[in-house]
């Protein structure tokens, strides 16, 4: 189930006599070793990105855009491997050896061709800069594929409590990849834009997807209850400059002759019916609610917590101090060995630390064990863990992991010992029911506005805000009649 976080995306920084090119600089591997890391890295990213994304119009769309960006970048075309990975996170990056990736969700999130064409520029200029080169590190690239997991706590859910998952849940296996620096964005934003204006698209159309990102941004912190705090969870955590990016791509594109092509129209013609949000494959969450079909498991979190859907968990959070974490035991032997849920709990899944007040319950009328420890966290602070064990009608133990800060357990655990309780096992009609939420383009009728259009979305809360974002569209920008949206439905 679920998925992961890293975005590369672009600042605007070039100068029109600049070679393409970067200066020739040391780098720590040949490029026949890169290329056998990225072969070796490829089906890992695709295992905790959810694959390709199964539809073969869009990847070779996005192929072929990335081909004639890629064109222009004076390297061999078979140096580089283009694929659309079906994941909803706003996502792109590049491993060693030409492997260039694009989440499904920037495809949502991205309005015209010449975007997405940006997008894929920016990481281009990463690939020939042989900037993944210069600070690979195989440990980062080994905690790719852990059998345990990778969630990225630290940078999506708050450094305190994302580290203490790390250190007690036995789940988060750290950053995939390390962050760029300032200068290797820079380096990259120069090739970028570069091949964004020598193919032809509009210069500005970085700026345009950049603002776009930042509202996005925003508007995730603010839905998580993060606004105006350290944007530790931030899209541009990972990436130096964050809304100044904004500012310099506006700046840059004037630099450059202008072009009208956008290619908008046939950009949307292309991602109507992209699925939107999470793949039923991987579990979808609606609202407070986690569904898991293939799984036939659901359960409900208070609406005051943000949950979140990770690779291999389900993450739920209040603010930064307080989360909920749901896996499933993934070792058939262990599941098969234990005897019981409380002796799976003790003897085969908390072994690392004393667990206090073990005992057998039940959860919704299946067999359950808990016990709570103190654990000391990444970050040198004490967290109280309460561990719940679920023997589960499908054969399978579902784990649930309830974090506070030391001495404040008590003060959430009756309320998420109750969304423990929600745990359902799906009916197959209940399974069969559940289906991907899609995008669809749709033509702005007169007398339609941005608040009722929203209103047509399927969220729970900040439906204006989240149709502005998704369109690109700032407060007090006016819909024409004519023009194309898109909605999700």
């Amino acid at each position: 189930m679920l998925r992961s976080l890293l975005l590369s995306l672009f600042t605007v920084f070039a100068l029109a006599a600049a070679p393409l090119q970067p200066a020739a600089a040391q780098i720590f591997m040949s490029p026949e070793e890169a290329k056998k890391v990225g072969s070796q890295e490829h089906p890992k990213i695709l295992q905790q990105f959810g694959g390709a994304y199964d539809d073969p119009d869009i990847g070779a769309y996005i192929a072929g855009i990335a081909g004639r960006v890629a064109a222009q970048s004076g390297e061999p075309p078979g140096n580089f491997t283009f694929t659309v990975l079906n994941s909803p996170v706003v996502n792109a990056f590049a491993l060693p050896g030409g492997y260039v990736y694009i989440t499904r969700g920037t495809l949502a999130l991205a309005n015209d061709e010449a975007e997405v064409a940006g997008v894929l520029g920016h990481e281009i200029g990463h690939v020939i800069s042989h900037h993944s080169e210069k600070r690979y590190d195989k440990s980062v690239f080994t905690n790719l594929g852990v059998a345990a997991g990778s969630i990225l706590g630290s940078i999506f859910l708050g450094q305190g409590a994302g580290q203490a998952i790390g250190q007690i849940g036995q789940v988060a296996g750290g950053a995939y990849l390390a962050s760029f620096s300032r200068e290797n964005e820079t380096e990259a934003d120069l090739i970028g834009v570069r091949l964004l204006s020598k193919v032809g698209y509009a210069p500005d159309a970085q700026a345009a997807f950049l603002q776009t990102l930042s509202d996005y941004s925003d508007l995730e912190n603010k839905m998580a209850g993060q606004a105006g705090k350290d944007r530790l969870n931030d899209l541009f955590a990972t990436h130096p400059g964050g809304p100044q990016r904004v500012r310099d791509a506006i700046r840059e594109a004037q630099t450059y002759p202008p072009s009208p092509i956008y290619r908008r129209d046939e950009y949307l013609d292309h991602i109507e019916g992209l699925v939107y949000g999470d793949d039923p494959k991987e579990g979808v969450v609606r609202g407070h609610s986690f569904t898991h079909p293939g799984l036939r498991l659901s359960f409900s979190v208070p609406d005051d917590w943000k949950i979140s859907n990770q690779p291999d968990a389900v993450i739920a959070s209040k603010g930064g101090n307080y989360q909920l974490q749901f896996d499933i035991e993934r070792d058939k032997k262990k599941v098969q060995s234990s005897r019981s849920a409380l002796d799976y709990l003790t003897r085969l899944w908390v072994t690392r630390f004393r667990l206090n007040e073990a005992e057998a319950i039940t959860v919704n009328g299946m067999p359950a064990a808990t016990g709570w420890a103190r654990v000391q966290a990444k970050s040198g602070d004490n967290v109280d863990a309460r561990f719940v064990a679920v023997g589960f009608p499908s054969d399978d133990i579902v784990r649930f992991v309830i974090i506070a800060p030391a001495g404040q357990l008590k003060s959430i655990e009756a309320t998420m010992i109750k969304s423990v309780n929600t745990l359902k096992y799906l009916s197959p009609s209940e399974a069969a029911a559940v289906k991907p939420l899609r995008l669809h383009v749709v033509t702005v009728q007169a007398g339609d506005t941005a608040e009722k259009l929203a209103e047509k979305l399927p969220f729970s809360r900040y439906k204006l805000e989240q149709f502005r974002v998704l369109n690109g569209l700032r407060a007090g920008d006016e819909l024409k009649p004519g023009q194309r949206i898109k909605l999700v439905e």
